[in-house]
């Protein structure tokens, strides 16, 4: 997959005169070529704590395994592994007399919905990302929420893509409600399948459109983790994946 880059301009208040600037500068400079429009929406939401943690009730036969892992759904049927519990929740020994459960700092699971990947949903929980199908968002909604997650926070986005040479270019304004939270940038660089190759160019190519600058604007280039490396394979070159992107939104889009 291309290598992408985010660039993040805050700014609060109710006019899209930052990213209508941005666009200009790009038609002024490039002529590029207007491709569709994208869009965006990401969900923060916080661990619901119990006193009295219940178990999860066992997924239904449509939940993927990715989703209930990411919600922290066991779903093993060995009697040898704990049964799934709510997130969070303290597990107890069945020996009789045990300490009652403690209660434990809340984790947030953070949900992203990108247009341009369709078909695909994103969920973030502990540093750990996976990719998420359609039947994930029922059980969101009707399993997880709000018995054990709450929402705290929705942004959305929209956007126009465009394609210039090596380029492609996702421009957009990121709001909550009716408040602008600011302008956001994503360049791919589609010949490039490495990140230690295509984040130069692309941090050039940022700095050649004179983008607005200052503390609090911010460029992303995160890496998902990788939970298992072959011997050998620590400092090897890792092609760029769907899931780098997303660790990419997420970490942009948390608490923003």
């Amino acid at each position: 997959m291309p290598v992408t880059g985010l660039y993040f301009c805050p700014d609060s208040g109710t006019t899209q005169a930052t990213a209508l600037a941005i666009r200009d500068r790009l038609s002024k400079l490039y002529q590029p070529v207007i491709s569709s429009k994208w869009s965006l929406e990401h969900r923060l939401l916080r661990e619901t704590i119990s006193s009295n943690p219940s178990p999860l009730p066992p997924p239904t036969p449509t939940t993927s395994a990715s989703a209930a892992s990411a919600a922290g759904i066991n779903t093993s049927s060995s009697p040898t592994q704990a049964q799934a519990q709510a997130p969070g929740a303290t597990r107890t020994s069945p020996t009789a007399g045990a300490n009652p459960p403690q209660s434990t700092a809340p984790r947030f699971l953070q949900y992203l919905d990108l247009s341009y990947h369709p078909g695909k949903k994103f969920a973030l929980i502990d540093r750990t990302i996976v990719t998420l199908d359609d039947s994930f968002e029922h059980i969101l909604t009707t399993k997880l929420q709000p018995s054990l997650w709450a929402m705290r926070q929705t942004l959305k986005a929209e956007g126009e893509s465009f394609t210039l040479e090596d380029f492609r270019i996702r421009i957009a304004m990121l709001s909550q409600g009716t408040v602008i939270k600011g302008v956001l940038v994503e360049v791919e660089y589609l010949p490039c399948i490495y990140l230690e190759q295509g984040e130069p160019v692309i941090r050039d190519f940022i700095e050649q459109l004179g983008l607005p600058s200052g503390a609090n604007v911010r460029l992303y280039f995160s890496r998902a983790p990788v939970l298992h490396l072959r011997d050998g394979d620590e400092d090897a070159p890792r092609e760029f994946s769907i899931l780098d992107t997303g660790m990419q939104y997420m970490e942009l889009l948390r608490f923003r």
